[in-house]
């Protein structure tokens, strides 16, 4: 399996038992809905709201590495948590709070990569 997938797999599966709200954006979700392009890392938005965004950031750094010392106070100020997944592919998480984010989300759902692994997109 392509390792970009799977280092997507390991942060979906990572979501899914938590219960959270997301959807893969950028170049993985390209492949679907657009025109496809080479993307090294794997872009999702994960439905955080204003203010909550603090208690997803530690939990998601308590398992994947950051890729900057800094990783929490920079995800709190710009709203994205930079991360590696554990085959060191990164992993860009954006914290989800508008409405075109929320419907973005709700309106995702799981699609089967040539791959033969499924992410919601």
């Amino acid at each position: 399996m392509n390792d970009l997938f799977t280092a997507a797999l390991e942060l979906q599966h990572f979501c899914v038992q938590r219960h959270w709200r997301f959807c893969f954006i950028g170049g993985l979700a390209v492949q679907r809905w657009g025109e496809p392009r080479f993307t090294g890392d794997a872009d999702m938005t994960l439905l955080t709201g204003f203010g909550g965004e603090q208690p997803f950031a530690e939990t998601l750094l308590e398992h994947f590495a950051p890729r900057q010392p800094d990783a929490l106070a920079f995800a709190l100020d710009n709203r994205v948590l930079l991360l590696r997944a554990a085959n060191r592919i990164p992993l860009d998480v954006a914290l989800g709070g508008l409405p075109f984010e929320e419907n973005t989300i709700r309106r995702a759902s799981a699609f089967g990569f040539p791959t033969g692994q499924f992410l919601t997109t």
